[in-house]
């Protein structure tokens, strides 16, 4: 089974992230980026899993994506309910760390989530998850790291496969 790490949600086997069919990119979701950067978010840990795995090689990923509205919500989220000096640690990583790589939303991808968000009206997704699922789409992205169910209506693979609910 590999190694695990002990978190607030139970012990993370590598295996919870099913290395076998993951590729090398993952984006990132505003969820994960707001537990990641808050240490005093229960999933803090689970989050900082998925990068010591891949910085230990245990999971294929190489790269985290992220755009613009994931970068948005996620400062706006650790600014107003952890601290302002989490969201600068978050900019400062995507700006200067190798792992994460910053990806400008187009407007193919952003009319595409527009027409879609406006259409698909039974359901209550986020524009921000209908512009990260076009985006994930053109960039050829099929996995995303997100403590967000609203992602499972979308045909993309959420991981960590926590059940929040």
């Amino acid at each position: 089974m590999g190694r695990s790490i002990d978190t607030a949600v139970g012990s993370v086997p590598v295996d919870h992230f099913e290395p076998a069919r993951l590729t090398h990119r993952v984006f990132l979701g505003p969820k994960f980026l707001f537990a990641f950067f808050n240490p005093n978010d229960e999933l803090h840990d689970t989050s900082r899993a998925i990068a010591e795995f891949a910085r230990e090689g245990d999971l294929p990923y190489r790269q985290f994506i992220v755009n613009e509205h994931a970068l948005d919500e996620a400062a706006t989220r650790l600014k107003k309910r952890a601290s302002l000096r989490y969201a600068e640690l978050l900019f400062r990583a995507v700006d200067e760390s190798g792992l994460f790589r910053f990806e400008r939303v187009s407007d193919g991808a952003f009319k595409q989530a527009r027409e879609r968000f406006v259409e698909w009206d039974n359901n209550d997704a986020s524009f921000t998850d209908f512009v990260i699922t076009c985006h994930m789409n053109e960039l050829g992205v099929n996995h995303i790291a997100t403590y967000d169910s609203h992602y499972q209506l979308f045909d993309v693979v959420a991981i960590p496969h926590i059940d929040l609910g």
